[in-house]
């Protein structure tokens, strides 16, 4: 199988990884912070230690760093967890997931906020500076945004959007579930909230994620249990991360995180995928029936393309590459409300994403040009 589908999971995983999880499954499949015996202590140790291996990406204080099973779960600690007013302004980008927009939704129900999709431009996806009068008009309680759209790679000018909301003291929340780690233009500048996927831009495995509280803005806990701690207190603790972290942890799942974590800071993931990005692109342009979604630069989008097919809806390219080329990809909606009206493709049932990794080759591009060729 030819395997486009890392805006998903990253797939295959470092060998390194794979490795660490047979031995965490074998060896270290402990109780952290449960236990006075020698391993669950060597589990504790090593949890700390990948926490600190987060936290190092962008000079965070590692006690900050919330570990939870997926960025929807992260998402949903954060936005479920703060302090909603009715009348408040929520902005997001056109490009978000369903994991931010339906906690939005319900929170919208709940407390009666207003959700606003920040303007774009359609042909090149700048931001309008018609955004910022809004600010003046409507200032803004949170914003919301990518750092990467994860059905074209559109890199969003988040320290733009970011710094212009600080202007109003905005609660600015980056989902990078597609990008951290990979990402050099990533800073905690003006960002209050980071949330990363283990599964996708990490190369780990599934079932360990979380968020970096970068600020001091205390959420609610909406979540409660057992920490190892303080057991005969009915209340979750105050500090972080035990604040936001009850039940236990997928220790095996932590442990092939750490080692991707290593495995990335010797390796060029992003340089990768952007000249990979380039040659597909430069491949795709030759064949006349295709339909790119790109903006007027295209180098603002990195290792994912969505493409469309004229005469074929989206799902039945997806089914001929996979039935007759053993090819991968992702077909549809790809969890993205708002994103399928701004680039027009309603009328295809969404789009054909190819999404690229560090083990893809350009020989793994070229059969999929040959294929495409063939429709």
């Amino acid at each position: 199988m030819i395997y486009f589908d890392n805006a998903a999971t990253t797939y295959p995983k470092p060998e390194c990884v794979y490795k660490a999880l047979d031995k965490a499954n074998k060896e270290m499949a402990f109780n952290a912070g449960r236990g006075s015996y020698r391993k669950a202590k060597e589990v504790s140790i090593k949890i700390d230690e990948t926490r600190q291996l987060i936290a190092d990406i962008i000079k965070a204080d590692k006690n900050n760093v919330i570990f939870k099973t997926s960025a929807t779960s992260a998402l949903n600690s954060i936005i479920l967890g703060l302090n909603w007013d009715k009348g408040d302004n929520i902005y997001v980008s056109p490009f978000e997931h369903n994991s931010v927009m339906r906690p939005l939704e319900y929170i919208k129900q709940k407390f009666n906020v207003n959700i606003i999709v920040l303007p774009f431009d359609n042909r090149s996806w700048n931001i309008s500076d018609d955004a910022w009068d809004m600010f003046t008009l409507k200032k803004p309680k949170c914003i919301i945004c990518s750092s990467k759209s994860n059905v074209t790679g559109y890199k969003l000018p988040i320290s733009k959007i970011f710094k212009e909301g600080k202007k109003y003291n905005s609660i600015n929340l980056l989902d990078a579930s597609q990008s951290f780690g990979i990402d050099t233009d990533i800073t905690k500048e003006n960002t209050d909230f980071i949330v990363f996927a283990g599964h996708k831009s990490l190369y780990a495995s599934f079932g360990i994620a979380g968020f970096i509280k970068l600020n001091n803005i205390d959420l609610e806990t909406i979540e409660f249990g057992g920490t190892g701690s303080d057991s005969l207190n009915l209340n979750m603790p105050e500090e972080s991360p035990n604040k936001y972290e009850s039940g236990s942890k997928n220790t095996v799942a932590i442990m092939g995180l750490n080692e991707s974590l290593k495995w990335l800071q010797n390796t060029n993931v992003e340089e990768r995928e952007k000249k990979l990005t380039e040659y597909l692109y430069d491949k795709l342009k030759n064949i006349q029936k295709v339909i790119i979604y790109v903006p007027t630069d295209e180098k603002k989008c990195i290792g994912i393309v969505s493409i469309n097919i004229e005469g074929y809806s989206a799902d039945e390219v997806g089914s001929i590459l996979d039935e007759e080329f053993d090819i991968a990809v992702r077909t549809g909606y790809h969890c993205a409300p708002f994103i399928h009206d701004f680039i027009d493709s309603l009328r295809f049932n969404g789009t054909v994403r190819i999404s690229l990794n560090y083990f893809n080759s350009k020989e793994d591009i070229d059969k999929l040009i040959e294929a495409l060729e063939t429709l």
